[in-house]
């Protein structure tokens, strides 16, 4: 719990730090006043000025913060020359401020995938060898270990691993004779697949050792892209199959969830927490680029009407509707993380 709980607060740290990053940046390009960007929450640590901007670390060093001139009436903002207030700006700026902090999530990933593949490699494979085992899964019942190497399966052995993981997921609940080659002896387990009722296939509960292959410079910055555009593209039809049904909001995974996740990924080695890291910071760029109110994709919205209409949109109305979004975003978020301090209590 205490390694979920560390890996889960620095990630969404290093996420939540890059997100308001890409909104100090280009709220300056655009001469908006930006008066703090801060690294956590409560009583200030440490703080210094630059260009008109506090720069402070508090004291609950978690997730990032950055307050910019003209998001609301404070006597802080009304005394703000008009020019340097974000509803002054011209649509096309505002439009740049919003979208830079989902973007810079999107870079973010782009960074880290490419920088994984120079220092470990491409995904090019899985070896015999398993990498981790579930607890409490089949697997973990039937003795195998990280480190066991496959050899055969009911006497049958197999050209790729691959084709063994899928001679598995036809099996579930027909026990399975597997033979695996441990420091040099050969041992004979039985384990049965159990069947995944959303994914349909059977699952022992292990990973196989993943194989990597060194790339240049240029073929780690393609493969990073190519990922990096998978993963928006998972992440939208994940939203499309929300909405239309195809997958349960009791599915979803709030703070809470999202940390036993980390846990996991942290537990399997620092190349799966990196690429978990990209993922998650892909999926708050994607969603936050969602038009709904509280999001940055909602008050993209606002700007895009007000570029429609030619003239600027009531500014109470617009916070009243991004506050009432916002109760809402909390109120979705606690109903998740209730379920998933359910699950939590339940072992699953």
């Amino acid at each position: 719990m205490f390694i979920s709980i560390v890996s889960f607060i620095i990630i969404f740290t290093v996420i939540a730090l890059a997100h308001e990053f890409g909104h100090l940046i280009w709220a300056k390009r655009a001469g908006i006043r930006v008066f703090e960007f801060a690294l956590g929450f409560g009583p200030r640590l440490f703080s210094f000025s630059r260009g008109g901007t506090a720069y402070s670390l508090n004291l609950i060093p978690i997730l990032a913060y950055v307050r910019i001139a003209g998001e609301g009436e404070t006597e802080e903002d009304l005394a703000c020359p008009a020019n340097e207030r974000f509803q002054t700006k011209s649509s096309w700026q505002k439009f740049a401020a919003l979208v830079a902090g989902p973007l810079m999530n999107l870079l973010l990933a782009l960074v880290l995938l490419a920088l994984l593949s120079l220092a470990a490699g491409i995904p090019t494979g899985v070896s015999s060898e398993v990498a981790s085992v579930n607890k409490n899964s089949p697997a973990a019942a039937a003795g195998l270990r990280p480190g066991d190497k496959l050899v055969s399966i009911n006497g049958r052995t197999f050209a790729e691993t691959s084709q063994a993981i899928n001679f598995i997921h036809r099996h579930a609940g027909q026990p399975l004779k597997l033979e695996v080659s441990r420091n040099g002896k050969k041992l004979r387990l039985t384990a049965t697949p159990k069947l995944d009722e959303k994914l349909k296939i059977g699952l022992l509960g292990f990973s196989p050792k993943t194989i990597y292959t060194r790339v240049n410079f240029f073929q780690a910055l393609f493969y990073a892209l190519k990922q990096t555009v998978s993963m928006v593209l998972l992440t939208l039809l994940i939203v499309f199959k929300l909405l239309t049904g195809g997958v349960s909001f009791a599915d979803l995974a709030g703070p809470v969830g999202i940390a036993q996740i980390t846990g996991r990924y942290a537990q399997s080695g620092l190349v799966s927490l990196v690429y978990f890291t990209a993922f998650l910071s892909v999926n708050i760029g994607v969603l936050n680029l969602l038009p709904l109110p509280a999001l940055d994709g909602g008050r993209v919205v606002f700007v895009l009407l007000e570029w429609i209409r030619k003239k600027p949109i009531n500014a109470k109305l617009e916070n009243q509707i991004n506050y009432w979004g916002f109760v809402a975003l909390l109120a979705l978020m606690a109903l998740v993380s209730a379920h998933d301090i359910t699950r939590l209590l339940r072992g699953q």
